[in-house]
Order: C-alpha cells, then structure tokens, then sequence
C-alpha cells in the first residue's frame, strides 16, 4: 500500500468508526475524556452542525485521540470551539469531544444560542408550568438553546437533558468565555432529622421530614434563622440550625465514567443508578442476593479475575460490600449520625450522592474467614499486603491509602478497592499518589 492510500484509509477509518475500530480504542478513551489535558481551543459562539457521514467523536482533536462515540449520519452536534488543524469541538448528550469539520456542515436551520438563568429555575418536559420538572438548576446556570421561544418559553439542552425553561427567568449569554458569576454557596446538608415547612417557623405545616444527611438547595435567608429551600420541585422553610453549607460542592458531568472522582467536593448527580449493574460472581460474607453484591459489567468482570489470581497464590478473599443505592446510602449516613453526631460520622462514611459505592465501581473486601471486614485490623493482613501490591494488575487501586487523609478526606481504608482501568490504576500505583493526585483535582 502506498503512503497516500494508508493516508486514505486512516482517513477512511475515522469517518465510518467501522465495528473493530471501535474495539481497537478500548474502554479507557471512552472514560477519561474528562480529566485529559485539553489541548488549546479558540472560544466560539455555540452553533449547530449536522454530519455528513457516519464520524467518531474523538477525546483530542486528532485521530490518534480515543473513540468516545460514533454518530451516524445526520446527527445535529453542538460545535463549542474551533481547535487547531480542522477539528472542531462539540458538545453531544452530554459529552464534550472532537470531530473533523471536513464531514460536519453547518445546520442551516437554527442557531444555537446560550442563556443563562437569573435565578433558581425548573427545566420541564413541556413549555408550561403544569409539565412535569426534569431538573433544577441554579442560578448562573448556562443553557443552550436551538428553537425560538413560543408563548414565553425555550427549548433548552442542559447536560444531556432537553426540556423548557420560562424566559422570564433567563438571558441570553454576552458570549464571554468566562463563566456566569454563582451564587453564594447554596448547597447545604442536614446535619440531623429535619422537617420542611410551608412557613419560616415551627407553627408551620411540615411539608416533608428529611434524613440526616440530606442536601438542600437553599435559595434564600427567611427571618429568625430560618431558609428557604427548593425540595422536589416544592418551596419550603428549614430551620438554620439543622443544616450546614457544603462549600465548593460540585455535580460531576461524568457519572459513568471509569474514571469518575467521587469525593466530598464531587458528588453525583441526584439519585443517579449506573446503567450496566450485574450481579458478581465472586464469594461474599453473606449468601443473600441483595445490591451490595452488583458492581458496573467491567468492574465485576475485573473483580472476578482479581479474586481467582489472588487464589492462584494462595491468598482467600470475600466481598464484603459493593454497589449501595442513593437511598441506601442515605439511610446508612442517617444511622450514623443519629448514633454519633454529625462531624464523627462524616469522617468515615460518605454523604448521600458521595459515596463510591454508588458509582458501582467501587467494593469493599476481607480475609477468607470474614474477619476484620471494613475494620482496621485488615491491614497489615497477608490479604491486605496481596492487594496493595496486586490490585492494580487488575484495574484496582486502593482508594483511601495510608498517609494520604488530607488528600482523599477519609482515614485509611485497606479494604476499599476502587475500579479504574489497568492503565490508571497502574499508573496511580506506580507513583504512589491517589485518584484525585492523578487528576490534579480536589
């Protein structure tokens, strides 16, 4: 084959994104666009593009870079940024990537425009108020929008979803690469049992009780103490003296990533399920069919092998504890504060939505006997020495490592195995650094 005809069919190649392309790429680019070093984009006022063949979205603007999708032909993408040597970045349910702008034209239908709202404000299914509520988002939100506003409402797109927004309540973006200004810190967590009621005061109906624990999107100071707060789509008032404000708290845009940090400045967006959850084939210490013995399909794969070679040399081990739901994980946080105290329990367990276990990816295990399961006495074990040196041969790392406490936020967890991939969890051993080390986040 010629130098010109491999061009060609390299070319070829990143177009159609052919089946063994896509096998070729490997789960790893798919889950690590998030946390690559972005290479230099020129800011541009988001418009629609249309395909005009079958294309893969890749992470970088090159076809070296990894698959994160494969659209057919036709597919509108939101194109954010012009990148350099004719690659053009967009923005596609809920992924950010790159494509050719050899095989995109611009969409000659409609313009995309951002807005952003000027309050706490309710994404719904329909242009009315008496639709059902997608998602509420806060204010210095930006939303794009690609429809003309009917009857004072937009069509908008938000992280994947689609729904209406009342224009009330919106402006359209100056276009500054900056980002819209936040609000003082409005996200805040129960710090015991408490109710939400329809006034600012104890004479009030209570609306609803929420678990220890729970997190609140506050909207405004009331009088004597007391906070007004958006729960479920409903106004309410909480007593001042029950929550706390989570500083710095963040939703990840990534939720199914590999490679998803979840952490008490990352959390996961409101009673999110993983998609792919199975069932385990690995021993646990319990015999009880329940979700803690489901992880996502790579990780409980991964898991499997890690068990068997860890047998091979001798070394026993059972799970102890995998995925746990949001409502699960609420309970459990609850129970802890209850038994001691807010600030104790936040030391060892995580906050609803913050919780590792439920990203599906993360397991707790223990020796062959079940002792020491999730206690301190499992370190210094031969299981615990077998892991550390062991697990990221498999994809694993161990989350919470001795010494690093300030980084991870939690005390020493030898037990708590985390999936990322073998190249990661390799590189993260190899250096001897953690998830967030790796990432460069917090």
């Amino acid at each position: 084959m010629t130098e010109v005809n491999k061009q060609r069919f390299y070319k070829k190649l990143a177009v159609t994104g052919l089946a063994f392309t896509l096998v070729g790429a490997g789960t790893l680019g798919l889950h690590s666009l998030n946390f690559t070093g972005e290479p230099t984009v020129a800011s541009a006022a988001a418009e629609t593009y249309t395909t005009t063949a079958n294309l893969n979205i890749r992470s970088g603007p090159s076809t070296s870079n990894a698959i994160i999708a494969t659209v057919k032909q036709g597919t509108q993408l939101t194109v954010v940024g012009q990148a350099a040597s004719g690659w053009l970045k967009v923005s596609y349910q809920g992924k950010t990537g790159y494509v050719s702008s050899e095989y995109v034209k611009k969409s000659a239908s409609s313009t995309t425009k951002t807005y952003v709202t000027t309050a706490n404000l309710n994404i719904r299914s329909g242009p009315s108020t008496s639709s059902a509520i997608v998602v509420t988002v806060k204010q210095g939100t930006q939303l794009t929008s690609t429809e003309q506003a009917a009857n004072g409402w937009l069509k908008v797109s938000y992280q994947g979803k689609t729904g209406y927004v009342s224009t009330q309540y919106v402006k359209e973006s100056t276009g500054s690469s900056e980002p819209a200004p936040a609000p003082a810190a409005s996200v805040y967590v129960a710090t015991a049992n408490l109710n939400v009621r329809t006034t600012a005061s104890t004479s009030g109906a209570v609306m609803a009780t929420l678990k220890a624990g729970t997190q609140l999107d506050v909207t405004a100071k009331a009088a004597n103490g007391w906070l007004k707060i958006t729960y479920q789509g409903k106004v309410g008032y909480v007593s001042g003296q029950y929550v706390r404000a989570l500083a710095g708290m963040k939703v990840v845009s990534n939720p199914e990533s590999i490679q998803v940090v979840v952490n008490k400045q990352n959390k996961l967006p409101e009673n999110y399920v993983p998609k792919d959850l199975v069932y385990t084939t690995i021993p646990f210490t319990f015999k009880e069919q329940t979700e803690k013995k489901k992880m996502r399909s790579e990780a409980a794969a991964a898991i499997a092998q890690l068990f068997a070679g860890a047998k091979k040399q001798g070394v026993t081990l059972l799970g102890v504890s995998a995925y746990r739901s949001h409502a699960t994980q609420s309970a459990l946080f609850s129970s802890y504060v209850q038994r001691d105290g807010y600030d104790k329990a936040a030391t060892y367990s995580a906050l609803p939505g913050t919780s590792e276990h439920e990203t599906g990816l993360g397991i707790d295990v223990t020796k062959g006997d079940g002792t020491c399961a999730a206690q301190d006495c499992f370190g210094g074990t031969k299981e615990a020495t077998w892991l550390d040196a062991h697990a990221a041969e498999y994809g694993f790392i161990i989350r919470y490592p001795k010494g690093k406490e300030a980084v991870t936020g939690y005390k020493y967890e030898p037990w708590h195995l985390r999936y990322v991939g073998k190249p990661v969890a390799q590189a993260i051993k190899s250096k001897g650094i953690t998830l967030e080390e790796y990432y460069g986040i917090k």
